[in-house]
């Protein structure tokens, strides 16, 4: 019996090309988007999983009336561990505020190297109390007892060492401060982790650099830079002991918060394994994902499954008629429903299987592609789940393609099939226009999401960020000695006569900046403290960047003033309670451990973005200073690579030995948008493929339909209808289908808009143009995919369309 099933089966895909061709292919197509999907999808929930009693670790971290701070102050992690039974241990990470990346140099074999690396962190002596590591040398029990300890990852001990042991060898690090030297205590496996702390090397707190500081950072108010991380009793209630939190907070830091004019801060309890999907904080330790864009994603994956499904039980059901007498003519020799059933979900099974094994080996050969795009490394055969999984998935998609054929054609009853007529014709072709509807709601709502991305996207490419982003040069000041080579490197690219003015800045825009300050204006309390981010910027900062300076003066060399001066943007002016042409000459002062601190407003700028366009324009000011931190060189548009060769031998003849690093300002606030420029790619070609899929389906319906009509239509000929109306007749029916569908995926389409734009404080405006674009591009190609069957069939023969039966 099976072996007859099947050779029917193919028979039957073997005879009708075309039709074998729409599902075969819409079905590859599906589950070769599944797979991929399926793969990222399963790549960022296994995020933070390596890690042992995970679900007893929590990041204690603070709430604002204004935002959430995944920082916290640093006395809190002793501070819950002494107090809080329910606390098991508690540790802290610090990222170094304003430096990604640090000069690492050690000597191997008298060879000397030096790299910069990203993505190191400071940690508490009870950090591997919370989190087990596995370690390849050293023990981590004892790995940070010993001040200026550090530990590497395997990765990094490899690109350092190669194949030596580096076991208490000495490493330096170059801050912007001075070098300093610690001792290789131990190496972890970093080997399949993946994870929110995405850490190349631990430096231990207790340490000759920034340790003394650290141990000073007392104060329950600022310095919120530390990351406090808990691991709960296994008998503790998360919930009960959340509650207890503020309480604490406001015995421990009351007056500290009273003193600095903040009263709004809380503690939230953030659970370890939700940080990496669901944190949404400021001030993150490392890069996140998003769980929206993965319910996005996996939704999109089943849509464009369901579609090609529909396309099978669209096409199954629109050949009925045909297939109804080789039903009636089985049924008479015996054959039972049930068998009749078998075949036709063996035949939808079969087609299935088939696009699962073209999809395999079609994502064998787009996975660099997919890697590239996603910027992540992920493998086909790196486990058997996924494609496990996807064969489960075909399986079922094979079985709900041929469910409703199956029981639809199989209830056929012999006599009236074999007479001409059958009953279910009307609920067949009811359902069909269902599904077309389903489909091109699906493609509708893909093809709006793709016009909202690429506006949204766009909109930020080309909105005034208040300052000039184009043809800055950014140079790395890291160390000490580098920083102070800063006037000789800015009088060494002003002779270049492509460079317009070089200055210098602890930051710039585009990139995180945590330093901040409660001001408050003269004549006020501390209590009216106003929260102003700043930046220590040098002479010519505000024309290299073109700011617009709306009242007063910029720092200059001629500058002369009594108080350190500073310059703000309108949004501080108005938070502080001066109007634009006020503030100007006025004073504001900050408290630091009991000092008063003055500065003088000598200029307003037009406020301006030092953020992405996720974020609002918030109170800013610049303070005039040389820090170090980066120097930026404006020059004209031209040979870029001749004002890189020129800067790099400039920083040569410096007699610097620190690496020569360079970034553009351009790519640098662009990158800011990574995420969404990927998810807008994604969405793109998940639309094509939804349409493709779509079409293909439409385009096989159509085949079927003007098949079944083509007597109708020689008859018509006969009589006088023309060419257009032939088309028109055929294509009416696909249109107002179609046109329906578009209606239906409106209210749809508005709300994952808004969702996907609710992330952007500056965003565009949805209006009616973006859905009319959508649904006419939705049309057009609905109504091109069905004209050319029409088209064709309009200009047969009308002998050959009646002699067609």
């Amino acid at each position: 019996m099976w072996k007859n099933n099947i050779k029917i089966a193919i028979r039957n895909l073997r005879n009708h090309k075309v039709l074998t061709l729409v599902n075969v292919s819409g079905m590859t197509v599906a589950l070769l988007v599944c797979l991929l999907i399926g793969l990222y999808i399963q790549d960022e929930l296994s995020y933070d999983r390596h890690v042992r009693d995970k679900d007893r670790i929590y990041r204690v971290a603070l709430k604002t009336s204004e935002a959430r701070w995944a920082g916290s102050p640093g006395p809190l992690a002793e501070g819950l561990k002494n107090e809080f039974e329910e606390v098991e241990t508690s540790t802290r990470i610090m990222k170094f505020p304003g430096i990604k990346d640090m000069l690492l140099k050690v000597e191997v074999n008298g060879e000397k190297k030096q790299f910069y690396e990203t993505n190191g962190y400071y940690i508490d002596s009870t950090f591997f109390k919370v989190f087990e590591y596995r370690f390849l040398d050293g023990n981590p029990d004892v790995a940070l007892a010993a001040p200026n300890s550090i530990i590497l990852s395997a990765t990094l001990a490899k690109k350092l060492f190669g194949n030596e042991d580096p076991i208490n060898k000495p490493l330096m690090v170059g801050l912007p401060f001075g070098e300093f030297e610690y001792s290789i205590t131990g190496v972890f496996d970093d080997s399949g982790i993946k994870s929110h702390i995405n850490a190349n090397y631990y430096l231990s707190m207790d340490n000759n650099d920034v340790g003394h500081a650290i141990k000073t950072m007392t104060n329950w108010a600022s310095n919120n830079i530390f990351f406090t991380y808990i691991k709960l009793t296994p008998n503790a209630v998360p919930s009960i002991f959340e509650s207890k939190l503020n309480p604490f907070f406001e015995r421990h830091g009351g007056e500290d918060l009273k003193a600095m004019g903040s009263y709004s801060k809380s503690l939230i309890l953030q659970p370890f394994q939700e940080i990496y999907l669901q944190s949404n904080m400021e001030y993150e330790l490392g890069v996140t994902g998003n769980l929206t864009n993965l319910y996005v994603f996996g939704s999109v994956a089943v849509f464009i499954l369901l579609i090609a499904c529909i396309n099978f039980m669209n096409l199954a059901t629109a050949r009925s008629e045909k297939r109804s007498k080789e039903v009636g003519i089985r049924k008479l020799l015996g054959a039972d429903r049930k068998a009749l059933i078998f075949q036709f979900l063996g035949e939808s099974t079969f087609i299935s299987l088939l696009g699962f094994t073209i999809a395999l080996i079609a994502a064998l050969t787009l996975m660099p592609f997919f890697n590239q795009l996603t910027g992540k490394e992920l493998l086909l055969y790196q486990n058997y789940f996924p494609i496990s999984f996807l064969f489960l998935v075909a399986m079922v998609a094979g079985l709900l393609a041929g469910i409703y054929p199956a029981f639809f054609l199989s209830g056929f009853t012999p006599v009236m099939v074999l007479k001409g007529r059958f009953r279910g014709q009307v609920a067949g072709f009811s359902l069909r226009k269902v599904l077309v509807v389903l489909q091109f709601a699906v493609s509708a709502c893909l093809i709006l999401m793709v016009i909202v991305f690429s506006q949204q996207l766009s909109y930020v490419q080309k909105t005034d960020l208040g300052f000039n982003k184009e043809q800055q040069l950014i140079i790395p000041l890291q160390s000490e000695f580098t920083a102070g080579k800063y006037e000789v490197l800015k009088s060494g690219l002003l002779q270049h006569p492509g460079v317009k003015s070089v200055t210098v800045a602890s930051s710039y825009p585009g990139i995180e900046n945590i330093e901040s300050m409660l001001y408050y204006a003269e004549g006020k309390s501390v209590d009216e403290a106003v929260n102003i981010t700043n930046a220590v910027v040098g002479d010519d900062f505000l024309e290299t960047f073109g700011f617009r300076l709306l009242e007063g003066k910029a720092f200059t060399q001629a500058l002369t003033a009594e108080n350190p001066v500073m310059v703000l943007n309108e949004s501080a002016v108005r938070a502080l309670g001066f109007s634009t042409g006020e503030a100007v000459g006025r004073k504001v002062h900050y408290e630091w451990r009991g000092e008063l601190n003055t500065y003088e407003i000598i200029g307003v700028v037009k406020d301006f973005h030092f953020r992405s366009l996720h974020r609002k324009i918030e109170p800013f000011g610049f303070i005039r200073g040389n820090r170090g931190g980066h120097l930026i060189a404006n020059f004209k548009g031209g040979d870029v690579n001749e004002i890189l060769t020129f800067a790099a031998s400039i920083w040569k003849s410096s007699e610097i030995t620190d690496p020569f690093m360079y970034s553009f300002l351009d790519q640098d606030f662009q990158r800011n948008y990574e995420k969404e420029e990927r998810s807008a790619f994604i969405m793109l070609s998940s639309a094509v493929l939804a349409i493709f899929i779509a079409c293909l389906g439409l385009f096989g319906l159509a085949s079927f339909m003007t098949e079944q009509r083509t007597k109708e239509i020689g008859i018509r000929k006969t009589m006088g209808a023309t060419v257009w109306t032939i088309v028109r007749l055929l294509s009416q029916d696909f249109g107002m289908t179609v046109f329906f569908a578009v209606l239906i995926s409106i209210p749809f389409s508005l709300y994952l808009a808004n969702r996907w734009l609710s992330d952007f404080a500056f965003k565009i405006d949805l209006h009616w143009g973006y859905f009319a674009l959508a649904g006419l591009v939705a049309m057009m190609i609905a109504m091109l995919t069905v004209s050319y069957q029409s088209i064709k069939t309009a200009l047969m023969n009308p002998v050959d369309s009646l002699r067609s039966e």
